[in-house]
């Protein structure tokens, strides 16, 4: 079984790590294998195999440890051998500065306070939109909301098992849709704007989180053998 502070000790390189969130990624273990796949761009992963399950050898005794990372240092799919368990951290380090100079992009969660600044400036562009909807444009717009819902309910079916929590979840998606539908006729359009981006990050926000858990719960060490 591997150690629950050989996992920490993982987790808390993504913590620490400021251009990506932990939950960004997705830690599975089998057995003396352990898979860490960038949830972004999954096929991004780097995988660590170890006989000896990771644990803990006597001073100066060199591990045989085993692994494969896309992308790698030199190529897209690297093999490589390690011999000290420490080096797994430092692998693990390597690889997420590798990823950042694949994407060279900040990663969701980083991007949800930008986009909450961009909220307010994109409704400024609609001050002179003061108008109401044609029926024209609120059937469309009705349209575009259906499908929008559908990608989202998707998400919470993917990431929540629990029927319970995934019916509470997908009423609330369902009860937010639904008002945004109800208001179309009624708000004029820089308000009605306001309240879908609103809307949206709000659930966003929510189902991030529900990746979160469903992530940290994975990893939990007590849960693997």
């Amino acid at each position: 079984m591997i150690k629950g502070d050989f996992l920490d000790n993982i987790i808390a390189i993504f913590q620490e790590n400021e251009r990506f969130e932990h939950v960004d990624f997705k830690i599975d273990i089998n057995h003396g294998t352990v898979r860490i796949v960038y949830l972004v761009e999954p096929e991004y992963h780097i995988t660590f195999q170890d006989k000896n399950h990771f644990k803990e050898k006597d001073e100066n005794a060199e591990y045989d440890i085993s692994g494969e990372a896309i992308p790698g240092e030199f190529s897209l799919h690297e093999h490589f051998t390690l011999t000290r368990k420490t080096d797994v951290y430092a692998k693990v380090k390597s690889w997420l500065d590798i990823i950042w100079k694949e994407i060279s992009l900040t990663s969701p969660l980083g991007l949800l306070e930008k986009e909450q600044e961009q909220i307010d400036q994109i409704c400024e562009k609609f001050d002179s939109y003061e108008d109401h909807f044609t029926t024209e444009e609120i059937l469309k717009i009705k349209v575009e909301l259906n499908a929008l819902e559908k990608i989202l309910e998707q998400e919470i079916l993917d990431l929540v098992g629990d029927t319970e929590i995934q019916k509470k979840e997908l009423e609330k998606l369902h009860s937010h849709f639904k008002m945004l539908e109800q208001i179309l006729p009624s708000l004029k359009k820089k308000g009605w704007i306001r309240c879908l981006t609103g809307r949206v990050l709000h659930n966003v926000k929510r189902i991030l989180k529900l990746r979160q858990k469903l992530i940290l719960n994975n990893s939990n060490p007590h849960k693997n053998t």
